[in-house]
């Protein structure tokens, strides 16, 4: 028996907020179509009680895949599917199991000896500055070796484009991510190759792994860890809570995987330089999700020494930064600055807006007060992102004045106390990542969070 709570092939009402139909056709013969929202994932499998299509065969599971729609911070769509069966799944006549895969436009999904459903993308949004997130490209399918990089664009910059790619090896069919870096003239290998060395080194289960890397004389091509769940910008935006923040307990779990993280990072004196949530990817979607940091192209080995080069995004650059992208002859450190960039991202995460960059410009008092997130459809990725209003940003920043909104910090008075601390002014009484990690904050809850980071961490 196969019982569908979605769709039928002639449904009319379509709910808003569908980004994608699954068609398929039954053990009778009937064509039926499934919708997957941003609001509600779709499980498949045998169990009424839990899944919101039914297929009753013995090779089924009682829960078999969970599939999820998840906005990207460029504006596109991701279908994520996650296998938690038995016996795995086909997407594209490709085995896989235990794991999370992206579902692209035109792509099938078959259970083993069972039903076979074709993904339909019906989300249409226009993508900023032109990045084809997401979506099929003129690009044809690329060899390399024992990687079969496919024509589906996952997101495209200045520097680099990532395309979704197969590791084709018999040892582990999964999908993986490529970045795509063009070369030029003026490029030494060694220069290229400094994100990929500092990357190949790392291993840590909140850190984006590198698999593999392949160049030619034109383009390097990095083998990346796949991410299905978006990243934390987009989570954070999109969040079912209308304030657009998250709980509590959620912003701790995170925040100790970002701290975990940086611990490891800092240990071997390296520092990222560009933490902000658009860098920190959701390994799979879902709520407490599990997050790697990611981009490592500012990264810096020996960061425990002052540099004189200032790089970063101005929103989540310390007073010491600000002060140095306008005075040549000053440097800063880059370990304080990623702690500073941490203290930003939790503030973010529980009141809902960045405590600098947010919509009043001092010289229109006109404008309502909003925090970035509500301006989050606008094209720019911040509602303050002219010259002009990265220069309010900056005397905000040197400021360093923060405003902690009493209905939200007066009932977590530790998780105020550990964000003040990240965000001193000063580098040299600021919270190190040891420091937070052994805050009032996090040990009042660390064997939970020490649990569940354990058993999440070893789910891959």
């Amino acid at each position: 028996m196969v019982r569908s709570s979605s769709s039928s092939a002639n449904t009319q009402h379509v709910p808003s907020d569908v980004c994608a139909k699954l068609t398929t056709v039954n053990r009778n013969g009937r064509k039926e179509v499934l919708l997957l929202s941003f609001s509600r994932p779709l499980i498949i499998g045998r169990n009424p009680a839990v899944c919101s299509y039914i297929v009753s065969e013995p090779v089924v599971s009682s829960v078999h895949c969970k599939l999820y729609a998840v906005r990207s911070s460029n504006g596109g769509v991701i279908v994520s599917c996650q296998d938690l069966s038995s016996n795995g799944l086909y997407l594209n006549r490709h085995w896989i199991r235990g794991s999370s895969v992206i579902v692209m436009d035109g792509d099938t999904l078959q259970i083993p000896s069972s039903q076979t459903f074709t993904c339909v993308h019906t989300h249409h949004t226009s993508v900023r500055d032109n990045s084809a997130v997401f979506e099929s490209t003129p690009i044809s399918n690329q060899s390399l070796g024992q990687w079969m990089v496919t024509s589906h664009m996952l997101g495209s910059g200045s520097f680099a484009t990532v395309r979704l790619a197969m590791d084709t090896s018999q040892s582990a069919r999964r999908q993986v991510a490529c970045k795509t870096i063009k070369r030029k003239k003026s490029d030494t290998r060694g220069a290229i190759l400094k994100e990929v060395k500092i990357l190949g080194a790392l291993n840590h289960p909140n850190i984006n792994r590198v698999y593999d890397v392949v160049s030619d004389s034109t383009h390097m091509h990095i083998f990346l860890e796949l991410c299905t769940g978006g990243d934390l910008f987009s989570y954070v935006a999109h969040y079912e809570d209308k304030e657009y923040r998250l709980c509590e307990g959620e912003t701790q779990y995170i925040m100790y995987q970002l701290l975990q993280g940086l611990e490891y990072l800092h240990s071997r004196s390296i520092a990222h330089r560009d933490l902000k949530p658009e860098n920190i990817l959701l390994y799979s979607p879902g709520p407490y999700p599990r997050i790697q940091i990611a981009d490592f192209g500012l990264a810096r080995p020996q960061s425990h020494e002052e540099t004189l080069n200032v790089c970063g995004t101005v929103p989540y650059l310390p007073p010491e930064g600000i002060l140095a992208l306008d005075n040549k002859y000053m440097g800063y450190v880059g370990i304080p600055a990623d702690c500073w960039s941490a203290g930003v991202i939790m503030f973010l995460m529980l009141s809902g807006r960045h405590p600098f960059d947010y919509g009043v410009i001092p010289s229109d008092s006109d404008w309502p007060t909003s925090p970035v997130f509500k301006s989050h459809a606008c094209d720019s990725q911040y509602w303050l992102s002219s010259a002009q209003n990265d220069d309010v940003v900056k005397r905000r920043i040197i400021d360093g004045d923060v405003e902690y909104s009493q209905h939200i910090w007066k009932p977590i008075p530790h998780a105020q106390k550990l964000c003040d601390w990240l965000l001193s002014p000063d580098p040299q009484s600021r919270a190190t990542v040891y420091d937070a990690l052994d805050s009032k904050w996090i040990r009042g809850d660390l064997n939970e969070l020490t649990a569940a980071y354990h058993k999440r961490m070893n789910t891959r």
